[in-house]
């Protein structure tokens, strides 16, 4: 049975504390025996009775032990890029964590670390791109044309959107095309382009 530390423990000790300071694996057997006699008789990385005092064990432990838990192996995962992660496996029956166990464990702790540092080297993604419609690309010809009007003719805006209307409505041409014809004369030479009727029809 495996779990996930809960965020009782994000903030504060668990059994992954030491393990950073000291960069070596903790395996702890029996977390309530450890607890009984003062956290004497561990696994260190030298064998038993070798490990210090586990830190915060007296504050992570009863938690660990209401779970139903009663072995704990906790193993570092140097990150590549500098930092370190640690993997911590919580095994239900005490003496659980033998040689074996604790192998593997390193070997996932050594997966882990090189999931986490191909994932810093992918970029975050913005967001896509919403893709730009017909209605979008009308709307974008016409506001150009009712900007060149208003240069051109020193008018405001709502009499150069008037002065598209009526063009269109005279020359019986929908409004896109008419703006779309405003915009490819405003780019010809000024000797070149034909003036444009753009008188105001009341």
């Amino acid at each position: 049975r495996l779990t996930a530390d809960g965020g009782a423990h994000v903030t504060g000790p668990g059994p992954w504390t030491g393990v950073l300071g000291a960069g070596t694996p903790l395996v702890l057997p029996d977390v309530a025996a450890a607890r009984a006699d003062g956290h004497r008789g561990l696994v260190g990385p030298d064998g038993p009775g070798a490990a210090p005092g586990v830190p915060g064990l007296d504050r992570w432990g009863p938690d660990v032990l209401a779970r139903g838990f009663r072995c704990v192996v906790a193993v570092p995962a140097p990150l590549p890029r500098g930092g370190c992660a640690v993997l911590t496996l919580y095994l239900d029956d005490a003496g659980a964590c033998g040689p074996e166990v604790v192998r593997r464990a390193g070997g996932f702790a050594q997966q882990i670390a090189s999931l986490i540092d191909l994932h810093s080297t992918i970029p975050a993604r913005g967001p896509a791109a919403e893709p730009v419609g017909p209605a979008a690309r009308v709307r974008a010809t016409v506001d150009h044309a009712v900007g060149v009007l208003m240069e051109a003719r020193g008018c405001d805006e709502d009499e150069a959107r008037h002065v598209l209307s009526v063009l269109a409505a005279e020359q019986h041409r929908p409004l896109e095309v008419v703006a779309l014809s405003v915009v490819q004369h405003a780019v010809r030479p000024a000797d070149d382009a034909p003036r444009l009727p753009l008188r105001r029809a009341d």
